[in-house]
């Protein structure tokens, strides 16, 4: 205990902090011009600057729907007996012989579905993100019956950029 207690002055007054004025010319920071800080436009208050969206960068085009959109369309899309409609928002075209979300699309005399969505996942680490997830909760009315369902559907931007194509999903029903 006295070796510590003896060598923490040594320690302190080790200490190889300079004064300002003993630093070597070349470490001061460059002077400031003020005429061009004059010039410079003035900073906006706080309060615009939290109203502006920031720039989010996306990997479909500007005018494109957003994942969460995407997905509550495709559901939408769901009420209508077409199964073209919404294999369109599929990968490729088509939902596959057997889709991941093959319990919605095989509800009888379904009447209604709503969807609730969550802000979609990045599911890589891209920049902007590539492959994303979006959390569902589905409830399906049926003449009969209420059900209701939580999972996820997957996206990726379609090949020409122009929006979001669903790649894959996980619905599972849920008891309330």
């Amino acid at each position: 205990m006295r070796r510590v207690l003896l060598l923490l002055p040594l320690l302190l007054g080790g200490c190889s902090c300079q004064p300002e004025s003993a630093r070597a010319p070349d470490d001061r920071p460059p002077p400031v011009d003020v005429s061009a800080a004059a010039s410079l436009p003035q900073e906006t208050s706080s309060a615009e600057a939290l109203s502006a969206p920031p720039a989010a960068l996306s990997a479909v085009a500007p005018g494109a729907d957003s994942e969460t959109t995407t997905v509550r369309n495709y559901i939408n899309v769901l009420l209508r007996p077409d199964r073209a409609a919404s294999d369109a928002f599929w990968r490729g075209g088509s939902a596959g012989s057997r889709p991941d979300d093959h319990v919605l699309r095989g509800i009888p005399d379904l009447r209604t579905l709503r969807v609730d969505t969550e802000l979609p996942i990045a599911r890589d680490t891209a920049v902007p993100s590539r492959l994303r997830e979006v959390p569902v909760r589905v409830r399906a009315v049926t003449a009969e019956n209420t059900f209701y369902y939580d999972g996820w559907y997957r996206l990726q931007p379609r090949a020409d950029g122009s929006g979001w194509e669903i790649t894959g999903a996980s619905i599972q029903p849920v008891l309330r």
